[in-house]
């Protein structure tokens, strides 16, 4: 079953209310709080047990009016033994007032069962965009998010993977933009509850002009989290002198005896030397810097669709346009 979420609560009231609100609640945090209070829209998608879907299902959401505030509602249940992917695309024309986006994602992955989640949004800079994203795994289900997080004047993005059952995993691949004049939040949650579950974070974050980029991500071990895994990889690359990369990891280890974690960040420039090296081969600083930022991100474009990388290419190509005047 797939169609919006006024649609469903239409056709399957039932089916809605067994999960709505049941992954983030209503006082999760106050921008759940602020999108329970004025939610209208989003999307639904039910996978019955034994069902494999062979093509992604895509959603798209658009922002068309001055000083906007938009609360879609994304709603996936994959059942038992079934596999699902889920596209998502979001923009929005450039205004001279803000708006803002608070959006909230629940997933549910069966047991064996699989989700992916992919997602591009790429806001004008006058969105604030301040979204709840978040799945509960039962055991042997693998959630993965992969996710680019482009234009918005501000974003706070941390998608989370509750690891409820044993043997349960999760990948978090993501890359965030901070373009001149901009504020970018990304990173990843995870929370191991049970026996043998695994987990893995990349994280690319690339700051151009006096854009800041901050990751923020959270591991937390349980005492029932025996022989579980986690590794974090967040990496930053700074192009120009006032750029910024910040990074806030966290980690609740509760049973340090039986688990294996680290964590790795790394934050760097493009030295003249590289540049005058690419150069000396023929190319302009331009292409030497956009050859660069491709090898960079490259762990996660290898996984977004071919469109989503096209646009993806160009996003950052036009920012750079912009930066160097």
């Amino acid at each position: 079953i797939f169609m919006s979420l006024d649609e469903a609560l239409k056709k399957h009231p039932k089916l809605v209310e067994k999960y709505f609100t049941k992954c983030v609640s209503i006082h999760d945090n106050k921008y759940s709080m602020l999108h329970y209070a004025f939610w209208s829209g989003g999307s639904f998608l039910y996978v019955p047990k034994g069902i494999k879907l062979s093509m992604p299902m895509q959603a798209y959401f658009y922002m068309n009016e001055n000083k906007q505030g938009q609360f879609e509602h994304t709603l996936i249940i994959v059942e038992e033994d079934a596999e699902a992917h889920y596209i998502e695309g979001c923009s929005a024309p450039l205004y001279d007032k803000n708006s803002i986006h608070s959006a909230i994602v629940e997933v549910f992955v069966g047991k064996n069962s699989k989700v992916r989640y992919s997602t591009i949004q790429n806001w004008s800079k006058n969105i604030y965009n301040l979204n709840t994203k978040r799945a509960i795994v039962e055991e042997n289900g693998l959630m993965e998010w992969i996710g680019g997080s482009l234009g918005s004047k501000v974003s706070m993005l941390y998608p989370a993977s509750v690891l409820k059952g044993k043997g349960a995993r999760a990948n978090h691949l993501n890359i965030t933009l901070a373009p001149e004049g901009t504020i970018k939040e990304g990173g990843a949650k995870i929370i191991h509850l049970a026996p043998d579950t695994h987990s893995n974070v990349i994280s690319k974050g690339i700051c151009i002009g006096n854009g800041v980029g901050v990751y923020r991500g959270l591991v937390k071990m349980s005492e029932n989290a025996i022989n579980s895994t986690s590794t974090v990889k967040c990496d930053s690359l700074m192009i120009g002198d006032k750029s910024q990369s910040i990074t806030f990891p966290h980690s609740q280890i509760e049973n340090v005896n039986n688990i294996k974690f680290s964590h790795e960040a790394t934050a760097g420039r493009i030295s003249q030397k590289q540049l005058d090296y690419l150069m000396s081969k023929g190319l302009t600083e331009q292409n030497a810097i956009m050859l660069f930022i491709t090898g960079f991100i490259n762990p996660v474009l290898e996984e977004i669709p071919l469109e989503y990388v096209v646009e993806l290419n160009r996003f950052i190509q036009l920012e750079m346009d912009n930066a160097q005047g």
